[in-house]
Formats: C-alpha cells, sequence, structure tokens
C-alpha cells in the first residue's frame, strides 16, 4: 500500500520508497521550448494589438485633413471598439467551446483582412467600416490570447508571465506615437495600418507549429441574439452620447426615440440572457464577488484611459502645435513609467499572491495626475506636462493588470474563457465610452467656442461654415485673430475633456477601494471545487495525528473521489485509468514507464495508449516534459484532493485539544498519494 510508504523529511519534500522518487511539495512552473514559443506569439499579438491603436492616435489629426471630415473622426476608433466588444463574448465562448488554437488563428486572419483593407480607404465612411472589420478580429485575439496564457501557467505564476506580456504592450506604447508620428510625416497614415501584417503573418506560424489544439468542452450553443443584443446596446449608447447636444437637441425626438430604443434593447438582452442555456456572461460569474467589483473597475478606467490616450495628441498638434512625431514624442513619459510600474507590479503579484492595495494607490494617483492637466496653462512647460504624464502612466500601471488576475482566479478553469472575455468586454467598452465621450465633449464645447468666435467675425464666412459642419481648418489660412481665437478655443475644450476625465476618476477611485482582497494561488482553481475550498484544510502535526487523518481520507473519502473521478472523466472525455495514471504522474514525474505499468497493472503499449491520450487533451506535457501534467492536468488531480480533503472535513479530524497543540500540517501532499495508490479509480471488489 502507498498508505504504509509515506514518509515527511526535514526539508518538508516527500518520497516513494518504492521508486525513490522526490517530489517538492511545491514547486515553480518551468516552460518548454513550445510553450516558450506560444508566449511568445501570445506577446507579439498584444504588440501587434497595442501597437494599432497608439500608432493611429497620432495618425487621427492627419486622417481628418486628409479625408476632410472632423466631425465624425472619433467614429474611427469607436467602429473598431465596438466590433471588439460585440464579438468579444462569441470568441470567448467558442474558444471554450471549440478550441483556442483555431479561433485565435481565425481572429487574427479577420485582424490582418481588415488591416489591408483600412490602408486603401478613399474617405471616412469607408475606413470606418473596414476598422469595425479589423475589430472583429481583434476581438478573438484580445480575448482567447489571454485565455492561452492560462492553460501554460497558474494563477500565481500567471502575475509574471503577464508582467512580460505587459511589458511589451507598454514598449508598443512607447513606440506607437512616435512611430505614427514618423510614418505620417515621411510616408503616409496608411502604413500605420500595413505595419500589423508582418507581425501577424509570424505569430500565424509559431500558433501553428507550436500551439497544441484544445479538446472542445462539449456542442456549442453560441447566444448569438445575446451579442446582437449588446452591440446593439452599446451602439446605441454611444449614439447617444455623440449625438445629444452636437447632432440633435437632447430633447429632440431623434434623441428620445433612440433613448426609448435603447431602454428596449436593454430589456430584452436581460430576457434573452436568462432564457438561454448557455449565456454570454453566465450567473455564477455575475454572483462572483471578486468579478461584480473589478467590472465596473474595469469599465471606468478604461473610460479614462480611451480619453487620454486617443486626445492627448490631437491636444499637442492642435493646441501646442508640434508635430505628429513630437506629440507621440510627447507621451513617451506616460508610457515609459506605465511599462516600468506594469512590470513591477506583476512581479510583486507574483511574489506576494496580494494585489488588492495597488488598484487603490493607482486610482489616487490617477485623480491626482488628471487635477495636474486641469492646473496647468496651455503654455506651460514641456517639463510640467512631462511631469503630470509620468503620475498618469504610473497610475495606469498600478489599476490596469488586477482586474483580469482577480477575475480569472476567482473562476472556475471551464469559465476562464468567458470570464476574460467578460473583463475584455467591460474593458472594450469603457474604451467606446471612453472614445466617443470625450469626443462628444470636445466637438461640442469646441463648436461653441468657435461658433461664438465667428459670429464676432474673426473667421470668414467659408471658414465660419467649415466650424459648424464640423471640418477641419488648415490653421496657416486663418488671420492671426483667426488663429489665436481656433485655439483658444481648442484649448478651453480640452481643459472641459480633462475634467470629465478627472470626474470618471473618481468612480475609479470609488470601485478599487471595494475590490476583494483574495489571496492568489498557483495553480487555477479546478472544475467543480467549491469556492471555499481554496483554502485546503490542514491538521496538526505529529505521527499519529497525520496516521489518523490518512485513516480517515482511506474510509470515508474514496467514495466521494470516486464520483468526482467519474464526473471529470466525463467533462474531459477521458477513462478512470487515465485520471489514475494523472495522479500517479503528478505525484511521482521521475518513475519510468515500467514502473507505472507495474503500478497499474498494464502493458507498456497500453500505457502509452494512455499517455496519448492525455496528450491529446491537453492534460500533459508532450515530447521531453512528458511526464509533467499541465496546468489544465494539475487542476482535475486538484480538484480530486479537493475532494478528498473536504470529506476528511466531512467525516472526521482530531479532537479540539490536539488541533492546536501543534503547527498546522498541509495534508493536499498526503491526500495526492492516496490518489497514486488507485483505489479510488479501480473496479471495486465484489462484497463476500
Amino acid at each position: 500500500m502507498v498508505l504504509q510508504s509515506l514518509r515527511t523529511t526535514g526539508d518538508g519534500e516527500l518520497r516513494m520508497r518504492d521508486s525513490g522518487a522526490r517530489v517538492p511539495s511545491s514547486e515553480r512552473v518551468r516552460l518548454g521550448t513550445g510553450d516558450r514559443l506560444v508566449l511568445t506569439a501570445l506577446v507579439l499579438i498584444t504588440f501587434v494589438g497595442s501597437m494599432d491603436s497608439t500608432i493611429l492616435a497620432t495618425a487621427l489629426p492627419t486622417i481628418a485633413a486628409d479625408l476632410g471630415d472632423l466631425q465624425h473622426l472619433s467614429w474611427v476608433v469607436t467602429s473598431y471598439l465596438l466590433a471588439v466588444t460585440g464579438s468579444a463574448l462569441i470568441w470567448g465562448k467558442l474558444g471554450d467551446l471549440l478550441g483556442r488554437k483555431p479561433l485565435l488563428q481565425a481572429g487574427l486572419v479577420l485582424f490582418l483582412v481588415g488591416s489591408v483593407l483600412c490602408s486603401r480607404a478613399q474617405g471616412l465612411p469607408e475606413l470606418i467600416c473596414f476598422r469595425a472589420v479589423q475589430g472583429v478580429g481583434a476581438g478573438g485575439m484580445w480575448v482567447i490570447a489571454p485565455a492561452v496564457l492560462t492553460g501554460i501557467v497558474g494563477p500565481r505564476e500567471r502575475g509574471r508571465y503577464q508582467a512580460y506580456v505587459a511589458g511589451v504592450a507598454a514598449v508598443a506604447y512607447v513606440l506607437g506615437p512616435f512611430l505614427g508620428g514618423l510614418l505620417v510625416e515621411h510616408a503616409s497614415w496608411r502604413w500605420t495600418f500595413y505595419l500589423n501584417l508582418p507581425f501577424g503573418l509570424a505569430v500565424i506560424g509559431l500558433l501553428a507549429f507550436f500551439l497544441r489544439p484544445g479538446q472542445p468542452t462539449g456542442h456549442p450553443r453560441i447566444d448569438y441574439w445575446g451579442s446582437l443584443l449588446i452591440a446593439a446596446c452599446a451602439s446605441g449608447t454611444t449614439l447617444l452620447v455623440t449625438w445629444g447636444g452636437v447632432v440633435f437637441a437632447w430633447s429632440s425626438p431623434p434623441m428620445l426615440l433612440l433613448l426609448a430604443a435603447v431602454v428596449v434593447l436593454a430589456v430584452l438582452l436581460v430576457r434573452v440572457e436568462r432564457g438561454h442555456p448557455e449565456p454570454l456572461l453566465p450567473g455564477r460569474v455575475l454572483r462572483e464577488r471578486v468579478f461584480r467589483t473589478v467590472a465596473p473597475l474595469t469599465l471606468f478606467f478604461w473610460v479614462v484611459e480611451s480619453g487620454i490616450v486617443n486626445y492627448l495628441p490631437l491636444f499637442f498638434q492642435v493646441v501646442r502645435e508640434t508635430s505628429p512625431t513630437v506629440s507621440g514624442m510627447m507621451l513617451l513619459p506616460m508610457s515609459l513609467a506605465w511599462l516600468l510600474t506594469y512590470s513591477a507590479i506583476g512581479r510583486a503579484v507574483t511574489r506576494t499572491g496580494r494585489y488588492r492595495h495597488f488598484p487603490v494607490i493607482g486610482a489616487v494617483l490617477l485623480v491626482a495626475g488628471l487635477l495636474l492637466f486641469v492646473a496647468l496653462s496651455q503654455d506651460a512647460s514641456a517639463l510640467a506636462y512631462g511631469a503630470a504624464l509620468v503620475v498618469l502612466g504610473v497610475a495606469f500601471g498600478l489599476v490596469s493588470p488586477i482586474a483580469l488576475i482577480a477575475a480569472q482566479s476567482a473562476c472556475a478553469y471551464e469559465d476562464v474563457g468567458v470570464v476574460t472575455s467578460a473583463v475584455v468586454f467591460f474593458r472594450n467598452l469603457g474604451s467606446i465610452f471612453g472614445a466617443a465621450l470625450f469626443g462628444a465633449v470636445l466637438n461640442r464645447r469646441l463648436v461653441d467656442h468657435l461658433v461664438r468666435d465667428a459670429e464676432g467675425s474673426r473667421f470668414t464666412a467659408a471658414e465660419a461654415e467649415r466650424i459648424r459642419m464640423g471640418r477641419p481648418i488648415d490653421l496657416d489660412t486663418l488671420t492671426p485673430a483667426g488663429r489665436r481665437a481656433y485655439l483658444g478655443g481648442y484649448g478651453a475644450a480640452m481643459d472641459e475633456v480633462f475634467l470629465t476625465g478627472l470626474a470618471v476618476s473618481l468612480l475609479v477611485l470609488a470601485f478599487a477601494c471595494v475590490v476583494p482582497a483574495v489571496p492568489l494561488r498557483r495553480t487555477m482553481t479546478a472544475t467543480g471545487v467549491r469556492k471555499d475550498s481554496n483554502v485546503i484544510p490542514s491538521l496538526p502535526a505529529g505521527d499519529d495525528h497525520v496516521r489518523e487523518a490518512l485513516e480517515v481520507l482511506a474510509r470515508g473519502g474514496l467514495g466521494s473521489v470516486r464520483r468526482k473521478a467519474g464526473e471529470l472523466g466525463r467533462r474531459y472525455g477521458i477513462s478512470l485509468e487515465e485520471i489514475w495514471l494523472l495522479c500517479l504522474l503528478s505525484y511521482s514525474k521521475t518513475a519510468d514507464a515500467r514502473h507505472l505499468a507495474g503500478v497499474m497493472g498494464v502493458s507498456p503499449p497500453a500505457l502509452h495508449a494512455r499517455f496519448r491520450s492525455l496528450w491529446r487533451k491537453e492534460l500533459l506535457y508532450a515530447g521531453d516534459r512528458a511526464r509533467g501534467p499541465t496546468p489544465r492536468g494539475r487542476n482535475l488531480v486538484e480538484g480530486l484532493s479537493a475532494t478528498l480533503l473536504e470529506q476528511l472535513s466531512a467525516d472526521g479530524s482530531p479532537g479540539p485539544a490536539d488541533r492546536n497543540a501543534r503547527a498546522p500540517l498541509d495534508l493536499s501532499a498526503h491526500a495526492l498519494e492516496i490518489l497514486a495508490e488507485g483505489s479510488a479509480f479501480l473496479p471495486r471488489p465484489e462484497p463476500d
């Protein structure tokens, strides 16, 4: 019996006497060559997506001048984000149900096709439509790439690897505005879209060769109506913000009809989601306290971020009259501060397993940074603006990584794709509302100021008409008085944009203060494990207590673990014998195939067939790491261990007097040994 071969060593490790294998009770996940190349692909996806956003920010004023439309310029950003938002939840559900590899590749291909179409656009309406095509593909990239990362590393280690990914994103944020300015000045704004092609093709190649195909978890029941209604609600709300007070008066019949339509669509959305067997946002996710707090935090944070990133280059180019390249360089302090802070936070979360105080500090700095922008005059020095941007960059780095880490760690493995897509959904929804809200404030106040000046005869009749139509004006053609009036109106409108951002940042601070503090573990919570089983029961040290605890586990827990094993076997599509092999490999990775075949009582070919099955299901690493379970495999074994330990708590434990006598002993390793013994997976003996 394996139970009789257990002994503990002084350094907290376990030995199997029959094999001599030594297994640390806790070990850091090491990535193999294939996983590192997949991580490289995920990093490149982040780079392409981040670069696409920031490189376009400095090109927007030139695009408006080239295509002759300033009033609808914000829709170049908004249409892209609406498409990302409308498709994100479908991408996440499809990735969970059909496998993430083909869906991620499909998203990349669609993104690249959209990029080529955008580069060929001849008018702003065409560009807006092609940006929507690009956004549908980007929805798959942004949702499925983080979900793929969860299949490589667990939550505690994930902070470290997300820091690598975030570092590349921050580098893209640093290079994007500067590179966009260079391309606009020395080539064409169309090259900002061509630049996506080489990176995207490289990612598709890496994924094709090194990302293992996922095993579908069931027949898809896609909530198409829910996705359509979400996109319709988001679009209607965006139109309300964009048109209200600019195109139509708030009390006009078109605005009232649009408001009524949004309300009706929202009611229909709730009814559809309640009646769908696999809703886009399952009730179990919405009931999770961590998700209920990080969702609004994510929404309001990205409202502010979107407004700052998209409209600061416009502010520098128009109000401070800098070139596109210089306006991109002006954002370097913010981008570098974001990069350094994000990387430091990732390491801190990995080291401590805690994240609670980071968003609070970041939200305070966000408020402080926007206060600085409101206080600065339009002719303040570049150093003063640089200091304010550093404060904002640190704030972004403190807040932005926490929502996804917290939400993923609070969910079950099978909900990772849904939760990831939900966080991305709220992030994109915030970006949509931010671009629309800040653009509406800017256009509304700019028109008010310039129309007032036009009535004062500071502009010619043709210039006044272009102002009323929301079309760009060439500053070089204005009179000195008209130039001063135009720049003054733009500066006053941008001040109100910063005030709007300050108001929203107070909401970010409010939600940051109520994010629950949940310590992160090194592996995911397994499928079906109760939320209160995150803390594994522990018992006093000492031979008598250990023996008593193990006897209770063996006597009362095997029925529970047998039922749990059957449930997980059906879910993952594997047999009980394959689950037993996974438990053996979790207990002793150094045991050779002959020993494993002898323990299980099967031939080497039969054992190899079970290895192949576990490889195909992404439960076991292939190649040079064939003995190591993947995070998905560790999740399964952890669920069985938790079931045993929960049975221990229910059936009996050492007495209260003894419980406080000594330091606690984590019994998760002992539960793993019982699983490795195999009694729970072998046929039950017939009664005498």
